[in-house]
C-alpha cells in the first residue's frame, strides 16, 4: 500500500526537500475533469457553453480559470490535501504558459468576463499566487519556496524561475548567460537554466562540465533534461569527468554564504545577483561591448567557458584591480588577460577589496551543523579601503524580521605594511560557527590586524 507520508519523511531524514510538479490544465481523461467542468472552474469556450479545449501534452484538456475565486479555492484545497499534508514541501508550477487555442475563450474575470487573449500572462501569476497562499496557510511560520516556468512582471514576488526548455549546444550555454543577466536587470533575480540542456542530443563530457561550472554560479542550479535519445543528464553520466562535476558543485556549497547574502541584498535592496560588468563600471566603455562574462554580486567576476579552447577575459577598470580566485595573483583592471582554463576549473576573479564568506559544509544545507565560516580576504593592493556584509539566519522562517538574524559588517583599510579589518555585528541570531577564519592570499605578507589586534602569519594563512 502506498505510504506517501512515510516516503516524504524518508527524504526529509536524508536532508532533502520535495517539490511537486503541478499543471493548470486537466486532460479530458483526468478523474476530476467532469466534476470541475460541471462547477465551471475552467476557462469557457467562446462560442459554446462548455470548457475550452486545447492541445496539452499528448491529448486535449481544459485550463483552470484562476480569475474565478471558486477555482482558486479548489486549487488551494487540493494543493494542501494532496501535497502539503503528504509531506511535499513546495510547488513547481509548470506548463503554465496558457496556450489556449481559442483566443476569445472567456475567463470569469473576477465577475467581469474577459477574453483570455487580454490576460494570458496574468494567469500564471494568479496560479503561482494561489499556490503560495496555500503554502503560507499550511506553514505560516515558514518562508514559502515556489518555482514557476512562466509568468509576467511581478512573478519575482512569488517564485524562482528559469529560462525554459533549452537546446543542448554551446550556443545555448552562451546565450542562457545573457538571458539570466537580462532577467536580473528586469527584476527577476532568483533564476537559472536547465543545466546541460533540456532537449536535443545529450551533451558531450566537455560541454556538460562547462555547463555545470556555469550553472553553479546562478541562483537556481538544476540539472534537468529530456534528451532525444531518452537518456537523462546526471552528474555521474561521464565517469571520466565526474571529479570535475563534483568539484564544481562543491564550489557552490562553499560559496553558499556569499550567494545567500547576495539573495538577501536582492530581496531588500533590489540589487541584481547576476550583473553585467557595465552595471558597476559604467565609466569603462569596454564593458558595454558584448561579453560572456558576468558578475555574481559586486565582487565575483565569472568567466564561464562557453566554447572550446582558452579563455580570455576583460577586467573592468575598478581602481583596485582583480585577483585570481585560485592562485591569488593580482591583475590591474582595464586589460584583457588570458586565463588557464583546464577542464576542471571555472575561471573566477575577485574584486580587490572584497572579502568572500565561505562554508566548509558540502552536504545538504543545514544551519545547525554549518559550523565553519572562512572569510577569503582579497585586500586592496597598497593603500585603500572597502567594506562588506555577511547575512545569516535560519534560512526558513520569518524571525529575521524581528532581528533574529546576523548582519556582520566589516571595514577594510590598508597600506603597504598593514591590513586592518574591523568587524561590527547586528542581530540576535547565533550561528553554528563560533570563530571566523580570515584568509589572505599566500603572497601577501602584510601584517593583518583584526579589530586592532595583530594576527600571526599562521592564524591568517
Amino acid at each position: 500500500m502506498p505510504q506517501p507520508k512515510v516516503l516524504s519523511q524518508s527524504f526529509h531524514d536524508a536532508g532533502l526537500k520535495l517539490a511537486a510538479n503541478i499543471k493548470p490544465c486537466l486532460l479530458q481523461d483526468h478523474p476530476m475533469y467532469q466534476q470541475l467542468a460541471e462547477q465551471q472552474l475552467f476557462i469557457r469556450d467562446s462560442e459554446q457553453d462548455a470548457p475550452e479545449r486545447s492541445c496539452f501534452w499528448d491529448d486535449e484538456g481544459s485550463h483552470l480559470d484562476f480569475t474565478n475565486p471558486a477555482t482558486v479555492k479548489w486549487w488551494q484545497d487540493n494543493v494542501t490535501s494532496q501535497l502539503l499534508e503528504m509531506g511535499i514541501d513546495s510547488t513547481l508550477n509548470d506548463n503554465n504558459e496558457y496556450e489556449v487555442w481559442d483566443v476569445e475563450a472567456r475567463c470569469f474575470g473576477f465577475g467581469k468576463p474577459i477574453a483570455i487573449k487580454h490576460i494570458r500572462p496574468v494567469m500564471p501569476l494568479l496560479m503561482m499566487r494561489a499556490s503560495m497562499e496555500a503554502q503560507q496557510r499550511f506553514a505560516p511560520e515558514k518562508r514559502p519556496y515556489l518555482i514557476s516556468r512562466s509568468g509576467c512582471a511581478g512573478m519575482q514576488r512569488y517564485v524562482q524561475t528559469w529560462s525554459g526548455d533549452n537546446r543542448t549546444n554551446w550556443i545555448t550555454l552562451r546565450y542562457n548567460i545573457r538571458m539570466g543577466v537580462g532577467m536580473n536587470l528586469s527584476g527577476l533575480y532568483n533564476v537559472g537554466q536547465d543545466v546541460g540542456g533540456f532537449y536535443g542530443d545529450k551533451p558531450d563530457a566537455e560541454l556538460f562540465v562547462r555547463w555545470v561550472q556555469n550553472g553553479v554560479m546562478h541562483p537556481r542550479f538544476t540539472i534537468h533534461s529530456w534528451n532525444d535519445d531518452h537518456t537523462v543528464n546526471e552528474p555521474w553520466m561521464y565517469p571520466e569527468v565526474t571529479p570535475a562535476i563534483r568539484d564544481a558543485i562543491a564550489l557552490r556549497y562553499r560559496l553558499l554564504p556569499y550567494l545567500y547574502t547576495q539573495l538577501w541584498h536582492a530581496s531588500q535592496d533590489d540589487e541584481p545577483m547576476l550583473r553585467p560588468t557595465f552595471l558597476d563600471h559604467e565609466h569603462d566603455t569596454v564593458t558595454f561591448q558584448e561579453t560572456d562574462d558576468f558578475l555574481l554580486g559586486r565582487n565575483l567576476l565569472v568567466a564561464s567557458v562557453v566554447e572550446q579552447g582558452q579563455r580570455q577575459v576583460y577586467l573592468p577598470k575598478n581602481g583596485s584591480g582583480w585577483y585570481d580566485f585560485y592562485t591569488g595573483t593580482w591583475f590591474s583592471g582595464g586589460q584583457t588577460i588570458t586565463l588557464d582554463a583546464p577542464l576542471e576549473r571555472l575561471p573566477l576573479l575577485v574584486r580587490a577589496g572584497a572579502m568572500l564568506p565561505t562554508s566548509a559544509r558540502l552536504k545538504h544545507v543545514e544551519h545547525q551543523t554549518d559550523d565553519q565560516r572562512d572569510l577569503l580576504l582579497f585586500p586592496p593592493c597598497g593603500k585603500g579601503q572597502d567594506s562588506g556584509l555577511l547575512f545569516e539566519d535560519d534560512g526558513e522562517t520569518h524571525v529575521w524580521q524581528q532581528g533574529n538574524a546576523l548582519w556582520l559588517h566589516w571595514n577594510i583599510t590598508s597600506d603597504n605594511s598593514r591590513i586592518d579589518v574591523t568587524f561590527t555585528q547586528e542581530g540576535d541570531f547565533a550561528p553554528a560557527w563560533k570563530r571566523l577564519h580570515v584568509r589572505l592570499p599566500a603572497q601577501d605578507q602584510r601584517t593583518l590586524y583584526i579589530n586592532g589586534e595583530a594576527q600571526s602569519h599562521w592564524d591568517r594563512a
